[in-house]
């Protein structure tokens, strides 16, 4: 008589996949897994949503292949993406674990991407289009390996972004950037919704100007070459600029603070 190993195995202390069909239905009856097809190699297709949030789970308990709606492994405790759906048709939503990068993630994903409030350091094996994308409240520097197309929404605050390099070519919504590092706007995209830039250095010298600007506002902004080595602001190519565009001088003592000023 063959004997199913008990629940234990599946207690999530590392990725310890099921090795038959039995434990992927043992497994599945566990966590609630329903509509689902076992592959040849053990790994699920789903017909509809999986939804494992709030499981106490340090590593997924069974293999995900396709997902026909959306994907939630939020609020856990998850150090590895190991075993994430490829494919997802819906939403995927990995925010609030321990997540230090996006290794495994799925690559196809046709709504929200969402890995907001974990560790990651590097957007690198991101899908290259999604409805929207929020990674905010992680550890990047950077946003390469993200998407290069949004549609909707994106959200990359609460980072430690140095740099808008890797970013998204468009966001069709709103674009938030706030409390980032970020000192010039070079690698901006164009936006179709509201910008937030506060809580950055940048945005002592765009403020009177950023939330109604346009990508050609935004690229003249970066082509004047206004902001030099980070940290230093040219003011007579600031002041062609704000006179070529008609606009409202911003506070030069306020720069003064942040910025080295060549006159």
């Amino acid at each position: 008589m063959k004997h199913i190993k008990p629940y234990k195995i599946f207690e999530n202390k590392s990725p310890n996949f099921p090795t038959t069909r039995e434990e992927v239905i043992e497994v599945c009856k566990r966590y609630d897994i329903r509509y689902y097809t076992i592959n040849d190699d053990l790994s699920i297709d789903i017909s509809g949503g999986v939804f494992l949030d709030r499981k106490k789970l340090e590593y997924l308990p069974v293999r995900f292949n396709y997902v026909s709606g959306s994907f939630n492994c939020s609020d856990n405790k998850l150090k590895s993406l190991e075993g994430c759906p490829q494919t997802i048709s819906g939403s995927f939503n990995c925010s609030d674990n321990y997540l230090e990068s996006l290794k495994g993630c799925p690559q196809t994903v046709d709504e929200v991407f969402n890995c907001s409030k974990n560790v990651i350091k590097s957007l690198k094996g991101c899908p290259q289009e999604v409805r929207a994308f929020h990674c905010f409240g992680n550890r990047l520097e950077s946003l390469e390996g993200g998407p290069q197309t949004v549609n909707e929404d994106y959200d990359c605050s609460n980072n430690t972004l140095n740099t808008l390099k890797g970013c998204s070519q468009t966001v069709g919504g709103y674009f938030n950037i706030y409390n980032n590092k970020l000192t010039d706007l070079e690698y901006f995209p164009e936006v179709n919704g509201p910008i937030y830039t506060t809580k950055n250095l940048v945005h002592h010298l765009v403020y009177t100007f950023i939330d109604n600007a346009d990508i050609f506002m935004i690229e003249d902004f970066v082509d004047y070459e206004i902001v030099r080595n980070g940290n230093t602001v040219m003011l007579d190519r600031l002041e062609t600029f704000i006179r070529d565009n008609d606009l409202e001088m911003p506070d030069l003592e306020e720069i003064k603070k942040h910025y080295k000023i060549i006159e």
